[in-house]
């Protein structure tokens, strides 16, 4: 080989090597600016809504279902307290109705017909007044007085007891339609309140037994659930504001205020929980789930980052193309942002993509991405 030719072959080397050494081992990475900017001090936790009370419907005596509200799997119903949501087949009851009226009318006709006692009574006793006189004047034997007497108190006591009998037909067939009327009322399942029919779990034709369950109703007031980590409690208050976020409103953030604080901790989970009002009345599911943002203060002219660059208590510069891990003081922290105290100044860049996957020294080709608005 001669020289011109291992001269290019070594510059070729060279080249290759300063390429490895100072460009191509560098690898991409994202990073932001840290900037002055508002923080609010906030602490985040899971969210789940529940109704404010909820009642299970269940049957009291077993039957078949004659008509329903909703229909199991159908959208929910509002409903108004008393309001019948479910009713069993009363057909046998109604039978039974009729046949206490007709009894009664049967009763009231032979009333107005009059009793064959009672007139023979009023005979008797003509006939009693008229023998007391005769004896009087001694044209009667006493003895004859003293059976007509008998006879007189015999027929008081028929009445008396036809009387009796009247009034215990009555009192009866007032038991009875009592009886009937409520069996009727326990075949009609109704809401306890104005609310919302959220499920159904039975169709007309289905045979109901004692104790099953046909539906379930919620009323209209939500009670919005907070989970949070125990140290996440200081500060908290009530009327704090909120925002929540729930999965099944597709990410519309609702402004709320805190109503409540739990006194217990869970001992297993170490969360406690808090609960909150909404500022506006929303139609929300019972049962959606999502993320609370609780904000503890306001603060401005603070030193800012991205919450994702954090690790731990530190975060991975990039200064002249270099990685440095650099220690930090923080502050006020919400999902978005962090507040630095002490460790960083404004414009310094640092990794917001992957940060854990550097280290100190990595060469990078760093790409600056801008903050959202």
């Amino acid at each position: 080989m001669n020289k011109v030719s291992k001269s290019l072959l070594l510059l070729f080397i060279g080249g290759l090597l300063i390429w490895f050494l100072f460009g191509g081992n560098q690898r991409p990475v994202m990073v932001m600016e840290s900037m002055k900017a508002e923080i609010r001090d906030s602490v985040v936790g899971n969210v789940k809504v529940f109704a404010a009370s909820s009642f299970e419907l269940r049957s009291t005596v077993d039957g078949i279902v004659s008509q329903v509200t909703m229909l199991p799997r159908s959208n929910p119903v509002k409903v108004e307290s008393n309001q019948t949501l479910v009713q069993l087949q009363i057909g046998d009851l109604e039978r039974s109705f009729i046949g206490l009226d007709l009894e009664k009318k049967q009763f009231e006709e032979r009333e107005e017909v009059g009793s064959l006692t009672v007139e023979s009574l009023k005979v008797m006793q003509k006939e009693l007044d008229a023998l007391e006189a005769l004896v009087r004047e001694g044209k009667a034997p006493a003895l004859k007085l003293d059976l007509k007497r008998s006879e007189v108190n015999r027929l008081n006591s028929q009445v008396s007891l036809e009387q009796l009998h009247a009034r215990h037909f009555l009192q009866n067939n007032q038991y009875k339609r009592a009886n009937i009327s409520n069996e009727i009322a326990k075949r009609r399942i109704c809401s306890p309140i104005d609310g919302l029919f959220s499920e159904c779990f039975v169709s007309p034709g289905n045979r109901v037994m004692k104790g099953d369950l046909v539906g379930v109703v919620h009323s209209h007031d939500k009670v919005i659930e907070v989970s949070l980590n125990e140290e996440d409690f200081v500060g908290l208050r009530d009327g704090l504001s909120a925002a929540v976020s729930l999965l099944s409103l597709e990410g519309q953030v609702l402004s709320a205020r805190v109503s409540g604080l739990a006194f217990s901790v869970d001992a297993k989970s170490g969360l406690r929980k808090l609960y909150l009002s909404l500022d506006k009345n929303v139609n929300i599911p019972v049962g959606s789930t999502g993320r609370a943002e609780i904000i503890l203060q306001e603060k401005k002219d603070c030193v800012v980052i991205p919450a994702k660059a954090l690790l731990g208590d530190s975060v991975m510069l990039v200064k002249n193309g270099v990685v440095q891990k650099q220690a930090l003081s923080i502050g006020a922290r919400n999902l978005k942002t962090i507040e630095v105290i002490d460790g960083l100044g404004v414009g310094e860049k640092v990794i917001v993509e992957t940060p854990h996957l550097f280290e100190d020294g990595d060469r990078v080709n760093p790409t600056l991405l801008k903050p959202r608005n």
